[in-house]
């Protein structure tokens, strides 16, 4: 029997647990829960798929987590769940009131998670809330990268320094 518990199987697959889910998106349930409505998930403009996730973290810690496929979801929309620090151990370090989750998005297809920014400001958590969001992606930094870290600094030179203002 391997870990997931199937006699002569070989656990699960790299980067996931045995429920399928990717590993930095394993969270705990809580009896304090949000939900954040995206329209849209898209990496670079184009729509994620059906084998990709979104993760939902406050701080590190994720707090929850959905596989984006539409065609499970009401009217194609879905939710990320965001889990709140309800006092038990298992929800330590998760959502409290007027806490603003960040989100990640998980590209199967490249085993590579990403940090990704909404359309508008991401409403704080309350428990029970309900937030719609017109748009989620992961955009490429100033040197092309997709959800790479270069930023243009003060000189308008991207990765630079602050060194080659005139």
């Amino acid at each position: 029997e391997d870990e997931c518990g199937e006699c002569g199987g070989d656990g699960p697959e790299e980067g996931y647990d045995c429920d399928g889910t990717p590993v930095l998106f394993i969270h705990n349930s809580s009896t304090q829960q949000a939900f954040y409505y995206f329209y849209t998930v898209t990496i670079d403009g184009v729509i994620v798929d059906s084998l990709d996730w979104v993760g939902a973290f406050n701080g590190d810690v994720c707090v929850g987590a959905r596989q984006w496929d539409t065609s499970m979801c009401g009217g194609g929309i879905c939710d990320v769940p965001a889990m709140g620090d309800d006092g038990s151990e298992y929800t330590d370090g998760y959502m409290m009131n007027g806490d603003i989750p960040s989100f990640k998005i998980y590209d199967a297809s490249n085993n590579t998670y990403y940090d990704a920014t909404a359309s508008e400001d991401i409403p704080p958590w309350i428990d029970f809330g309900l937030n719609q969001i017109d748009n989620l992606n992961v955009e490429p930094d100033c040197a092309g990268i997709i959800g790479g870290s270069a930023e243009e600094d003060e000189c308008g030179i991207c990765d630079g320094n602050n060194s080659s203002c005139a």
